[in-house]
């Protein structure tokens, strides 16, 4: 669920690719998605008068409070965020560009910055007399930042009420594969590198500066500017372990975590799913607290129908999970147990589905399950913990850990961070963590000002694979297609059977957005191996081998060396 790739107001998407350079093509959903909440399916309509429409369908004693509501909200949005956007956060913004904002708007400002340390609830109680209302925004928070309204600040509430009604919500044609595939085309075309599976143990600091990390394969790489867009209690509990004040480490370790979470994955069969479904749809059971059986799911090969066969769908979804799960580097992560836990988790989320999608589990394809221990292992997550530190009062905006740190050469980005959870806010304090190297090289940093021209095209769902192309000359294009056979497996078979062990799951991966610099610069010492082969092992390990149209590796592997 992708936001800010809207032509005006607030886009730090749009800006990033505008910026980089880097052509993507984006499809725009029809509504931002469905909730139900209780009996009552509400839709959210982009337009903002049609959802107000359907909030009073479900609260009609509430029409008055709703309309004043999100006038008031959306006056102040538009004043405030999306008038002149700002795309760093509000800890490295230069005083003269806020008063700047100020002086435009200075009674909507202030009211903006009174919001800031008083909760969501009070700021509601202001517009609705019913608890059922109530109830509902309360879900909503949680599923926007993963905090009650009783706990996530109102300035942050008058933001994600209506912020996704100004621009709509996207999702990359091709595949989120296409989206970061992108920036690291763009990092490795300027001469950068991508290293994977190197988790970094230590950061190196000399003298109070940092000047580089030590892995887990005992490999070190040393520079000036080191950004951590990990999970704060890691850098702090391990990472800086014997570089930071007893207070620091405290205060780190004091921050309350949003809940741990599961993530389903399955193939299912089109025909189980209902014609009126819309690819993102919230399930909401439980109106007074957060319950294990609230689930978002992206159907999301409802627009974009290059994701799987015509005769199926993918499947996403997350929700909390409140069982204890092994740490990820614990023994009884790979134990019996473990299993049975994620079987049982399985059946219940399985369960979920089958009331809203009658006879889902015998028209599935395929599932996989991702625990909490499964993000803590794969993805870092600080105990399974999606959003990191909970935006809530007292660890909230300025008294989250800021872009800079006190270890010179040393900046943050991320959830953790001042802008918080979700995707543009996330964005924003990588462009904010830029911004301050920028600086500190003495280069200006880049601004709206810097978009000589539109590299995001827009276009409605569904998405089709003749709309699918990764590079304007044909070859190109044809071989990234091919690639996109490749399963990108976890341990790659083809892979071991290659006599000379060359990536080609990366290769590949990066063949398939279109970025043959990076795809040739994986091969060793930069040419083409696979003639000094007799016979091609590693098409013959490959999992597709038995199957009618498997992965030409060989194909591929020769069309990137011409």
């Amino acid at each position: 669920m992708l936001y800010g790739f809207n032509e005006t107001g607030f886009n730090p998407h749009r800006f990033v690719f505008n910026v980089l350079e880097e052509p993507i093509t984006m499809v725009k959903h029809k509504a931002l998605y469905a909730v139900h909440f209780g009996s009552e399916r509400i839709i959210f309509h982009e337009d903002v008068d049609a959802f107000i429409k359907e909030l009073v369908r479900v609260f009609p004693d509430e029409e008055k409070g709703l309309h004043a509501f999100y006038q008031d909200m959306g006056d102040l949005y538009q004043k405030v965020i999306a008038q002149t956007p700002c795309f760093i956060p509000p800890d490295v913004v230069p005083k003269e560009q806020n008063f700047a904002q100020f002086k435009q708007h200075p009674f909507s400002y202030i009211k903006f910055l009174s919001y800031l340390n008083k909760n969501v609830k009070s700021l509601l109680r202001k517009y609705f007399k019913g608890e059922k209302i109530l109830e509902f925004f309360d879900k909503m928070t949680s599923t926007y930042c993963y905090a009650t309204v009783e706990e996530a600040p109102a300035v942050l509430g008058s933001v994600m009420f209506v912020d996704n009604h100004y621009g709509g919500s996207y999702y990359p044609g091709g595949s989120t594969l296409h989206l970061v595939g992108k920036l690291e085309k763009v990092i490795e075309t300027n001469k950068g590198d991508c290293y994977y599976n190197q988790k970094v143990t230590r950061i190196l600091v000399k003298e109070g500066a940092a000047y580089g990390v030590t892995t887990h394969t005992g490999e070190t790489y040393f520079s000036n500017h080191i950004v951590y867009g990990g999970n704060i209690w890691s850098l702090y509990d391990t990472l800086l372990k014997d570089e930071v004040s007893p207070k620091t480490l405290k205060w780190a370790q004091s921050l309350a975590p949003t809940y741990p979470s599961v993530v389903f994955f399955a193939q299912v069969e089109k025909s189980v799913i209902p014609k009126d479904t819309l690819p993102i749809e919230m399930f909401i059971t439980e109106k007074s607290h957060i319950a294990e059986s609230e689930l978002t799911m992206y159907l999301l090969s409802l627009d974009d129908e290059t994701l799987c066969p015509p005769d199926a769908h993918v499947l996403v979804a997350i929700g909390p999970s409140f069982r204890k799960w092994p740490h990820s580097d614990e023994s009884a992560y790979h134990s019996p147990s473990y299993e049975v836990q994620k079987e049982e988790e399985i059946e219940r989320i399985l369960q979920i589905f089958e009331k809203r999608f009658p006879g889902f589990s015998k028209h599935l394809c395929h599932l996989e399950l991702a625990t909490p221990s499964s993000l803590e292992r794969y993805i870092l997550k600080h105990e399974g913990a999606v959003a990191g530190p909970k935006q809530m009062l007292g660890q909230h905006m300025l008294r989250r850990q800021h872009t800079l740190t006190s270890i010179k050469g040393l900046v943050c980005c991320g959830e953790g961070t001042v802008m918080g959870t979700g995707t543009p806010a996330v964005t924003v304090s990588g462009i904010g963590a830029a911004h301050v190297i920028l600086e500190q090289l003495g280069l200006q940093p880049y601004s709206s000002k810097d978009c000589k021209a539109n590299y995001v095209t827009i276009v409605p769902p569904p998405f089709k694979q003749e709309q699918l192309h990764m590079s304007t000359v044909k070859e190109e294009d044809d071989l990234a297609h091919l690639a996109l056979k490749c399963q990108f497996c976890e341990q790659p078979s083809c892979e071991q059977g290659c006599p000379i062990h060359m990536p080609i799951s990366g290769i590949l991966r990066r063949m398939a957005v279109g970025n043959f610099v990076g795809a040739y610069r994986q091969l060793p010492e930069g040419h083409f191996p696979c003639l000094s082969c007799s016979k091609c092992e590693c098409m013959s390990s490959c999992i597709t081998s038995t199957q009618e149209y498997p992965v030409p590796i060989h194909a591929l592997l020769k069309g990137l060396n011409e």
